[in-house]
């Protein structure tokens, strides 16, 4: 019965969400003057109810709204804003939810509102649809009901009109009026029932269609393949050959000044990573030179944004062979200069006190502060101290425009997310809605950073140069994996912890 709830749905095209099986938004930084954190729980379905929570920073009375503003329509024609409600008991929290009626990008607009001022801030989020939700038996049974009313009236009602139509008031219908009346009815019936049979037939093609796209996971499709030239590994992809028609290639946007991260895990045991950035052959296709990662299988997930200010994480697995012998051939390639990789598997993690420490090999030290059991949807303390080889706490220096990155997966692949100090959502998507509401109403709230494009973040340890904090709430309960990257020194440093969330 579940496919006739669905109908609404097919009418919309599914994306799959940037991410994998982690649909929530998180921001952390300052609206306006006040620090600020915000969550937003996105619906599985389309339409439907986002749900917001903000946490402003300050012991100040402020007001807080939200505005929806899709990518497809020009922001004078968002709806009014919503009022959070202030949660009691609490200092400057509040709630609130947004209908998402279309799928696509939205630019979640949270206004804060006091007396020393205002602050705006755009989120982006994507709005799709990556569930089918079941009919309720009860209410299937009473449209079949209804349906059959409907058939076998319309029925009676058109060979009435052909068979009695014409009598006088009171009159008798002879055999030649009844047999007018079956004969039209029948050829109803018949035309009805080869208009069930068709509308059913389509409705199946169109469900198996909206059942393929459909989706929590990966999505464009993802082929590739690995060859060897100049004694360099090189990786060959080619993104949506099956998503996408010849007529419909998308473009896609710079995101951290990068048109393609790429994320290589190896499995089973998750003890080799890299973060890439594949070099553009043509529309669809991608090259990147591997660094010295050790053979075996990688799981890739490789994060793209388009310029609609959709994005969206594709995966697929790829098994690379060793590394070749050194050759004096000239490379037809060349790394990215932001290209990071992690091959030290005997990097210990320890616990010390409360707080858990990653010793790399050149003695650099990445601690995971003290931080509350891992629950389910709960803040997840993702909070990071790094000293230098003496112990002393290190500069950090900014890597493609942020003091951290980090990627987080279950275990088994069904969640993985790329994580900054702001949030989790695309800065390539939020410099889309600047762009567009300074093209649709001159507003400017944001500063258009050349890598970023981000508003102004606050560093989550303002007094506590050598900290940064990722704003992150795990999605489901099982084992994580968590890669928490940071340059110091001119290098990239990758910091490995597990985790189990309850």
């Amino acid at each position: 019965m579940k496919k006739w709830f669905a109908l609404a749905l097919l009418l919309v095209p599914a994306f799959a969400r940037a991410h994998i099986g982690s649909p929530d938004v998180f921001f952390d930084g300052n609206i306006g003057t006040w620090p600020a954190h915000v969550v937003i729980r996105m619906p599985n379905v389309v339409p439907g109810r986002a749900e917001i929570t903000v946490q402003v920073r300050s012991e100040e009375t402020v007001n807080v709204s939200f505005v929806p503003i899709s990518a497809r329509t020009a922001a004078s024609n968002a709806p009014p804003a919503e009022l959070g409600a202030p949660v009691a008991g609490e200092t400057n929290l509040y709630t609130g939810g947004l209908w998402l009626m279309t799928t696509g990008a939205y630019g979640i607009e949270v206004h804060v509102h006091g007396s020393s001022g205002e602050g705006i801030v755009q989120i982006p989020v994507n709005s799709v649809a990556i569930e089918q939700l079941p009919l309720p038996r009860a209410l299937g049974g009473i449209l079949i009901v209804l349906g059959l009313v409907l058939f076998f009236g319309a029925m009676a009602v058109i060979g009435a009109a052909a068979g009695e139509s014409t009598l006088s008031p009171g009159a008798q219908p002879a055999p030649g009026n009844r047999r007018k009346y079956w004969i039209a009815a029948g050829v109803t019936g018949l035309v009805l029932a080869l208009a069930l049979f068709g509308g059913n037939k389509w409705w199946e093609s169109e469900e198996n269609h909206f059942r393929v796209r459909l989706r929590s996971g990966g999505y464009p499709d993802l082929a590739a393949e690995v060859t060897t030239t100049n004694s360099r590994r090189i990786l060959h992809l080619v993104i949506g050959r099956k998503a996408f028609s010849p007529n419909d290639l998308p473009n896609l946007a710079r995101d951290h000044g990068k048109l393609m991260h790429l994320f290589l895990v190896r499995q089973p045991g998750h003890d080799a990573f890299a973060h890439v950035h594949p070099i553009r052959a043509d529309k669809l296709a991608f090259d990147d030179v591997l660094p010295p990662l050790p053979s075996g299988d990688y799981e890739l997930f490789c994060d793209l944004t388009f310029e609609n200010g959709l994005s969206s994480t594709a995966t697929n697995f790829i098994h690379l062979p060793p590394i070749p012998d050194a050759s004096s051939g000239k490379p037809d390639l060349k790394m990215d200069d932001d290209d990071s990789w992690s091959t030290n598997v005997t990097a210990s993690r320890e616990d010390s006190g409360n707080d858990i420490v990653c010793r790399l090999d050149d003695g650099t030290q990445i601690i995971w502060k003290k931080h509350p059991a891992l629950r389910v949807r709960q803040n997840a303390g993702l909070q990071f101290k790094v000293l230098d080889a003496s112990g002393q706490p290190a500069k950090l220096e900014p890597y493609m425009g942020m003091m951290s990155h980090a990627a987080v997966m279950r275990t088994d692949g069904r969640v993985f997310s790329h994580l900054h100090p702001s949030g989790n959502f695309s800065m390539a998507a939020l410099k889309f809605f600047d762009d567009k509401l300074a093209r649709d109403n001159g507003r400017v709230i944001s500063t258009n950073d050349p890598i970023c494009a981000m508003p102004d973040m606050n560093v989550a340890a303002a007094n506590d140069p050598a900290t940064v904090s990722l704003p992150y709430e795990f999605p489901t309960s099982g084992d994580y994996r968590i890669w928490v990257q940071v340059k110091t020194g001119g290098e990239v440093k990758t910091g490995i912890f597990d985790a189990t969330v309850n």
